[in-house]
């Protein structure tokens, strides 16, 4: 349940990500030039998505399933 959790919580982080990622862009002139759109376009999404999984991971100590041994 806590890796559902995480992947869930990873893939709606995706949305907002590409919602800024466009207003930067665009805010930033629309840039045409390979360093500056590539890291506008898919680094800007790609945290967004990281920084979701890591909350969704250390958040979800509740839903973890315990082993005993």
């Amino acid at each position: 349940m806590r890796l559902l959790r995480t992947l869930i919580m990873g893939g709606v982080m995706l949305i907002p990500g590409l919602l800024l990622s466009m207003i930067i862009w665009y805010t930033a002139g629309q840039p045409s030039t390979e360093p500056m759109e590539s890291l506008i376009c898919n680094g800007i999404p790609l945290f967004s998505i990281g920084i979701g999984l890591f909350f969704g991971w250390k958040t979800g100590e509740a839903y973890s399933v315990k082993m005993e041994s």
